[in-house]
Parts: structure tokens; C-alpha cells; sequence
């Protein structure tokens, strides 16, 4: 099962653990693979780290500010890289975007950058970009002639093939963009924007394609965060859950992974049917989360569901009441799964009004669905209010919905109504309809155990308290059915039904020598029955 419902709205951001030994230089993978909250935080985390470039740092939080639409904070940025480091020609470049995007004039801006790395391909690219991000139309033949430029100086430099993939990707045009993103990263092995801008750009055309790539570039780079947890993406979105499960354990253990991805990873554990692990990752986040963080909404979700799956009703009861005690999220709604599954629960628990009520939430939320009325008629059945049963699954069958076992399910809680009334009229109404329910049945699984039993159980509550051999038909079509079976184990009730109906009967018809071999053949279905052994014992 593959359901997005739960936590769909919290994968993308999230705030990193701690800072890895790339330091920033995660971050600006992630800012060029276009995750830019996760961007922002790596390098806001190791700005004041030794190691940090920090007016190379400062570019890429403007660049980040700038795509946002935050356009006085970018500016900062920028002046801040600048003055950390006046022989960075980028955050020049920077600020030269900010004037394109108010539609001013920045080439003395661009030139003077220009002069500081002279036929520089990756600076030329990016001048490119800040044309492209201002207006590709406007600047068409600026950007042309960076490119050109670009290529010019050095023709294997990964750049500028990376972004005319990344325009060929705006305009839709998978197949080109990926080339391009190909080309890159045969020039450049290492290459890692590339070979994710690859995966993310084929894998509309080819997954199998996008996600041998992330593959190969996860041989090279086993200890990059971002790697893993582009391939562990990947195989989720492919329907690949147990491998999205393992590669995600192994990003998780990554001292540079986001906090939010332990949310997602307890997703994905569940649905790798791996309901302990997440179960008790989902408890572990509770504890460490603020109470009042959404999150912890969606981890008791999980709580619930997981122990559902793991059949610990009494404990997903209480689950449960924890999860719908908690105040909504803004944005949020209650899914009908979550009513399905504590309905389940409290079923499975012994409280089926409490269970009718959960799955009559459901059931307002998802009203065709045949699950949840089949549910319903069966919690109305463990309350032993038979109408109601009936009634749900009667919707079933006018809704032309029903299978063979919800005919037959059907048939039985008309049935045990009719044997559960006072009132003749119900009952006659109950037992006609039940019997053409029940004769729908056995037509279409003829043979069946459980449905001619229930043939005869019928015909005995027709004849009332005086045996008149009207169950007998369907007793021996039950015995001729048994006696078949090469494995008669795990029959012998049903052998019990029979021979105390057939013995009853032929000695009320006075053959006792019959009934007593009948008794004799029950006996051997149930020889701990003392009574009915010394009864035998005594017959003449």
C-alpha cells in the first residue's frame, strides 16, 4: 500500500541535526538540486564554523532570499558576502541579479566580476542564470552569449550544460534536459547536481533509468546525505517501499540528515510493513518533540495504525483516544482511516458501540466505501443488533457491492434476527429473506461448508422446537460434502450438528436402533461428551 494521505504536507522542509564533515558545502548541493529551506539551514548551521567559505556562504543565503521573493534580505546577503570577501566576484553577481530583477541596468556590476576571474566558465554561467532568473526573454542573447562563452573557454566544464538542462527542464522538455544533465556528469564523473538533476528530470520519462544513476552515484558517494536520500526518494515514488525503508535507515544514521526525515521514515517503515520499528520510532519522536509541535499529531496517526497492524488492540484503543484528544493541525483533516482503524481496535477490544461510532465518522467521510460498511454491519452484529447488521450489508447488495460472503453474511444476520425476535411478522419477513440470500449464496459457491451448515441451521429455526426432519436434506448435503474431504480434521462441530440432528430425529420417529448409530458416530466426534457416552451405553 502506498498512501501519501497522512504526512504528505511535511516531507520537503525540516531543520538539520547537526552539521556533517562537508559542512556548507551540503548546503549549496542542496540550493543547486532546488531544496532550498533544507539549503538555507545547513548553511545558516555552519556559517560560524572554521571551515566555512563564509562570503561564499553568504551568496548562496542571498541566492536563496532572492528566488523567495525576499529581495531587501538577499541584498543583505550580498553585501555581507561582499564584505567578508571583496575578491568574490559572486556575491557582485548577486547583487547584479537584484538590479535585473528591478529591471535596472547591472553590466558594470557583471564586468567588474568578470575582471576578478577572467574567462571563468562557472562565473560566466552564472551571470546566465541571473539574466535567466530576471527575464529569459529579455536577456535571450545574454544568456546565448554566456553560454557560448562558457563553452568556449572550456567545452568539459559541467555548468553550462547543467543549466541548459535546467531550461530545457522549465519548458517541459524531459528527454533534452536529461541528455544535458548526462552530458555533465560524463564530464564530470563527480558531478552531484547533475546526476540528481538527471534522476529527477528522467525519472518522468524512465525510473528505472533515473534510479540506476542515483545508484551509481551513491557507489561513488556512500556517506553523501543528500545522495541517499535522493535515492531513498526515488525508490518511494517507484513503488520500490522496502528498498525506500533501507536506503532511508541508512540516511537516517547520517549526522547530516533533517529531522523531519525521521517523520517520513517512520512513513516508510510502515508501509515496508516493518510496524514494530515504526511504531517505536514514531514513540521515540513523540518524546523528543515538543507537545505542542504538528507533528506529534502525525506520529500518534502512526502510533495507531502501527498497532493495528501489529493486532495490539487494547493499546491502539488507547492510542487512539491520545491521537483524537490532540487538537488539529492548521490545514489538517482526520482521514477515514483513522476512524477504520481505531473502529478496528475497539471492535477487536470488546467495545463494538464505541466501534459503531468510529466507523459511522468513517463512513461520513468515505460513504461508498464497502469496507467500512461491512464493518459497520459487523460491529452492529458483535452489539447483537441484528436490524442493523442486516441493514448494512442489505446497502451492500441493492448497492451492487455485495460478494458471495457478504450475501451469505447477509442471510445469517437476517437469521439470527429472526431467531432473536419477538415480533412473528419481523420474523417471517427475516426468515424469507434470509433463505433467498442464503439460496443466492450456495449457488454461487455450491459445496460450501459454512453455507449449507447454515441450510440446515435455517430449516431448524423454521420447524421450531418439534424436529420434523426439514434440516435433514441439508445435513446429509453436509455429510455427503465432509465425508469427500481427504483432511477431515478440524470438522468435527460440524459432524456434531449433524449426527445429533439425524439421531434426534429417527428416534422421535421411533428407530432406535438409527438413532443410536447416529449417536454412536457423534460420540466419535466427541468423545470427551461423558453424558452422551453413558447415554449411548444405556440405549437398548
Amino acid at each position: 500500500m502506498k498512501a501519501r494521505f497522512f504526512i504528505a504536507g511535511l516531507l520537503l522542509a525540516g531543520a538539520a541535526i547537526v552539521s556533517s564533515a562537508q559542512g556548507y558545502k551540503d548546503g549549496i548541493e542542496y540550493y543547486k538540486v532546488d531544496q532550498l529551506d533544507n539549503a538555507k539551514e545547513l548553511l545558516e548551521r555552519n556559517l560560524n564554523a572554521a571551515s566555512t567559505d563564509k562570503s561564499e556562504a553568504f551568496y548562496y543565503l542571498g541566492q536563496i532570499a532572492l528566488k523567495q521573493g525576499k529581495l531587501d534580505e538577499a541584498k543583505s546577503y550580498f553585501d555581507k558576502g561582499f564584505a567578508a570577501n571583496a575578491n568574490n566576484p559572486y556575491n557582485l553577481i548577486g547583487q547584479a541579479a537584484l538590479e535585473l530583477k528591478k529591471g535596472a541596468k547591472a553590466k558594470d556590476l557583471l564586468e567588474q566580476a568578470r575582471k576578478m576571474r577572467k574567462k571563468d566558465p562557472k562565473l560566466e554561467i552564472e551571470i546566465a542564470r541571473a539574466y535567466y532568473a530576471a527575464n529569459p526573454t529579455t536577456y535571450a542573447k545574454d544568456i546565448e552569449k554566456c553560454i557560448k562563452n562558457a563553452q568556449k573557454w572550456n567545452m568539459t566544464d559541467p555548468d553550462s550544460h547543467i543549466f541548459s538542462g535546467d531550461m530545457k527542464a522549465d519548458q517541459r522538455i524531459w528527454g533534452e534536459a536529461a541528455a544535458l544533465y548526462e552530458m555533465a556528469f560524463t564530464n564530470d564523473p563527480d558531478n552531484v547536481e547533475a546526476y540528481v538533476k538527471y534522476a529527477n528530470t528522467y525519472f518522468n520519462v524512465n525510473p528505472a533509468m533515473a534510479i540506476e544513476r542515483l545508484e551509481e552515484l551513491n557507489v561513488k558517494a556512500p556517506n553523501q546525505a543528500l545522495v541517499q536520500r535522493q535515492l531513498a526518494e526515488k525508490y518511494y515514488s517507484d513503488n520500490q517501499g522496502a528498498k525506500a525503508a533501507e536506503k532511508y535507515g541508512e540516511y537516517i544514521q547520517n549526522p547530516n540528515h533533517f529531522a523531519q526525515d525521521e517523520v517520513r521514515y517512520v512513513q516508510l517503515l510502515f508501509f515496508g510493513e516493518k510496524y514494530q520499528q515504526s511504531y517505536d520510532l514514531a514513540t521515540s519522536l513523540i518524546g523528543k518533540l515538543n507537545p505542542t509541535d504538528d507533528k506529534v499529531f502525525y506520529m500518534r496517526r502512526m502510533q495507531l495504525y502501527n498497532l493495528d497492524m501489529l493486532e495490539k488492540w487494547n493499546e491502539a484503543v488507547e492510542a487512539g483516544k491520545q491521537f483524537f484528544a490532540m487538537p488539529k493541525p492548521v490545514g489538517s483533516e482526520y482521514e477515514s482511516r483513522d476512524y477504520t482503524d481505531y473502529g478496528k481496535a475497539l471492535q477487536e477490544a470488546g467495545k463494538p458501540e464505541e466501534a459503531i461510532e468510529a466507523y459511522n465518522k468513517a463512513l461520513e467521510i468515505n460513504p461508498k466505501n464497502e469496507d467500512l460498511i461491512r464493518n459497520l454491519g459487523d460491529s452492529y452484529a458483535d452489539a447483537q443488533n441484528y436490524a442493523k447488521a442486516a441493514e448494512y450489508y442489505q446497502r451492500l447488495y441493492d448497492g451492487g457491492m455485495a460478494k458471495a460472503n457478504d450475501i451469505f453474511s447477509l442471510s445469517r444476520y437476517l437469521y439470527f434476527l429472526a431467531s432473536d425476535t419477538q415480533d412473528e411478522a419481523v420474523k417471517a419477513d427475516a426468515i424469507a429473506k434470509s433463505q433467498k440470500y442464503l439460496d443466492e449464496a450456495d449457488k454461487l459457491v455450491p459445496g460450501n461448508v459454512q453455507i449449507v451448515n447454515q441450510k440446515a441451521s435455517l430449516a431448524k429455526l423454521i420447524e421450531g422446537d418439534k424436529i420434523t426432519g426439514k434440516a435433514v436434506p441439508a445435513y446429509k448435503e453436509l455429510l455427503s460434502i465432509l465425508e469427500a474431504k481427504e483432511d477431515k480434521s478440524g470438522y468435527d462441530r460440524y459432524y456434531r450438528y449433524i449426527y445429533n440432528y439425524l439421531a434426534n430425529y429417527e428416534f422421535q420417529l421411533g428407530d432406535k436402533a438409527q438413532a443410536k448409530e447416529y449417536y454412536r458416530k457423534w460420540l466419535q466426534h466427541d468423545p470427551e461428551n461423558e453424558a452422551l457416552r453413558k447415554y449411548v451405553e444405556a440405549m437398548k
